[in-house]
């Protein structure tokens, strides 16, 4: 009895879910919700027990599912403006869109294996991101102030190998995020909303929708995650449109910095704990802040579910609705005060990861090694 109780909740939430997300996102969000509720019943590409917090045997097929929404939407989107001409692929699949599914390849194959070690999807992504960049090398910053910093600032092959690393540990630092519900994608959503007042075309009008379905999908259900192709091909295209935006608009860094701010803090935080600690840099941990607070929640009495959304959805948000309602408000993307709050955003988010670090650890919730990743 209790048992078909459960299943009917499940199946009212679902609908709710669908009619919210439809009704939010129209038709786009409509074939985003189908085909993440499709991939979420696949019995291939799943999870680990418990390795996210999630459901158990979560879906990896997430970014599955936002890719075909993408261009599902985009093809929905160019028939409803009686635009669809043979030349859309040419209008909407340009070097950044390829170098980032190719990049988003290696996630999938962990995906769907699970025995791709770090150290060989690292070299892969080393390898992918430094032909991208090699092909497109318009995209490379050539007017940093830290190449003045360096006295490197006419060397082309530093500017080369120093931008193939950053975009390299801002895809890692990506997949780290893909440990919350809601999470990643939130951030991303944010940056987009950008881009799209910027650039207003329909594939970033699509990213939007399809995004916004997943998060209402993932955040309510818990049933399905970015997966590492997911996260590898939105980091990716984040990474690449960022450096696009500063090649082409002159904007400063540190606006862009401060809406991605919290997978900067992470990778950069964990990358310094380790090697202060002769730590293996490459090996997975649950030491992340996003970790301490879930178990801080799951030590309040929240259900893993709640708890793994709240965190998610609300780290996200604190972390990324200043910059992007400044820049509503009128900032310039030039002004200085991005570099001031990047600042300030560093400075509060590591003062809260050792308060929640110390609380979590002191608390008594045997679930924290069966938390996020």
């Amino acid at each position: 009895m209790q048992k078909r109780m459960t299943k009917q909740g499940y199946s009212i939430n679902v609908i709710l879910t669908f009619l919210f997300t439809v009704i939010l996102t129209g038709i786009n969000g409509l074939i985003a919700f189908i085909l993440l509720a499709m991939m979420a019943k696949f019995k291939f590409g799943r999870d680990p027990k418990m390795k996210h917090g999630l459901s158990s045997g979560a879906s990896r097929l997430g970014g599955v599912a936002i890719i075909l929404s993408i261009f599902s939407g985009c093809i929905f989107n160019q028939i409803y403006l009686k635009e669809l001409s043979a030349d859309f692929f040419l209008l909407h699949i340009n070097s950044i869109i390829i170098s980032s599914l190719i990049i988003a390849l290696i996630g999938l194959v962990e995906d769907l294996n699970q025995n791709l070690s770090s150290i060989n999807r690292l070299l892969l992504i080393v390898f992918f991101v430094s032909g991208s960049l090699l092909a497109s090398p318009e995209l490379l910053p050539i007017d940093l102030g830290i190449y003045e910093f360096f006295g490197m600032n006419d060397s082309k092959i530093f500017i080369y190998i120093f931008t193939v690393i950053m975009v390299c540990g801002f895809i890692n630092a990506g997949n780290i995020a893909d440990g919350a519900n809601g999470l990643l994608a939130t951030i991303f959503f944010g940056f987009f909303v950008v881009l799209y007042y910027m650039d207003s075309t329909i594939l970033n009008l699509s990213i939007l929708i399809s995004l916004a379905a997943f998060i209402i999908f993932n955040v309510s259900s818990g049933k399905i995650f970015l997966g590492d192709f997911g996260s590898y091909f939105l980091s990716s295209l984040v990474a690449f449109k960022s450096l696009e935006l500063f090649s082409n608009n002159k904007i400063s860094v540190f606006f862009l910095a401060s809406i991605l701010v919290y997978p900067c803090f992470e990778i950069t935080r964990s990358l310094i704990v380790r090697a202060t600690k002769n730590l293996s840099l490459m090996s997975p941990d649950n030491n992340h802040l996003h970790n301490h607070l879930n178990a801080i929640l799951l030590d309040s009495g929240f259900s893993k579910h709640m708890s793994n959304s709240m965190t998610g959805v609300g780290i996200a948000f604190c972390t990324s609705i200043v910059p992007i309602y400044l820049y509503f408000y009128g900032i310039s993307i030039n002004s200085g005060i991005w570099r001031i709050l990047f600042l300030f955003q560093l400075i509060a988010l590591s003062f809260v990861y050792i308060i929640l670090k110390k609380n979590s650890l002191d608390g008594s919730n045997d679930c924290y090694n069966l938390k996020l990743k």
